[in-house]
C-alpha cells in the first residue's frame, strides 16, 4: 500500500470469476463450461473431488449427458422468450462437504442419475428417451392371468387343532 498512490485509502478490488476449465469428452478440448455433465466428471476425477482415474469412467455415458445438458430449450413468451441450455451448474462449494451429498446435489441439477457398474462410473441426464423395443402379448411366457383377490381357502397353508379327550387321558394334544 502506498499512501501517495492511494490518498483516499485502499481501493476495493473486484473480479468476475468464471471457474475452472473442464475437459470436454466430446471434443477433447479443455475450456470453461457450465455444463452439468462436465462439472460432475471433473469433480469425480479431480484431487479436490474423489480422484477417480479416468479409466474408471464410462466416457460414452458422460458424452451423452453432456449432449443432453447442452441441448437448447425454448423459453415461454411470458419469460421473455428465447432459448437457454437445458442443464447448467453455476455456483461454488467447499471441500469439507460430504462428497456423497455434493454428488447427489450435482446430479440432481441435471435431473439425472449416476451409478457404478462393471468397474465404471456411469451417468445419465434427465431427458426423454424414445423406446427401442415394443413388447406385446407374444413376448409373454404364458397367458396373462389377473387375480385381484385371493380366496379365503387359499389364505391358509396349515390348520392345527388342539384336542382333549379320553383317548389322550384328557391331556391337550395336537
Amino acid at each position: 500500500f502506498d499512501a501517495e498512490a492511494f490518498p483516499n485509502g485502499e481501493p476495493n478490488l473486484t473480479a468476475l470469476v468464471k471457474g475452472k476449465k473442464l475437459y470436454n469428452v466430446n471434443t477433447g478440448a479443455t475450456a470453461w463450461s457450465d455444463n452439468a455433465g462436465l462439472v460432475i466428471r471433473d469433480y469425480l476425477t479431480s484431487s479436490y473431488g474423489l480422484s477417480i482415474p479416468t479409466a474408471d469412467l464410462d466416457d460414452t455415458t458422460f458424452a451423452s449427458a453432456q449432449t443432453v445438458c447442452d441441448d437448447t430449450i425454448n423459453l415461454a413468451a411470458s419469460l421473455g422468450g428465447g432459448t437457454q441450455k437445458r442443464y447448467t451448474i453455476n455456483g461454488a462449494f467447499t471441500t469439507n462437504v460430504n462428497p456423497r451429498s455434493l454428488l447427489e446435489k450435482l446430479v440432481a441439477s441435471m435431473a439425472g442419475i449416476m451409478w457404478y457398474a462393471q468397474g465404471k462410473w456411469r451417468i445419465k441426464a434427465g431427458s426423454y428417451t424414445s423406446p427401442v423395443i415394443t413388447l406385446t402379448e407374444d413376448d409373454l411366457r404364458g397367458n396373462l392371468v389377473i387375480q385381484t383377490r385371493q380366496s379365503r381357502r387359499d389364505n391358509f397353508n396349515k390348520v392345527r387343532g388342539k384336542f382333549r379327550g379320553d383317548e389322550t387321558n384328557f391331556q391337550t394334544t395336537d
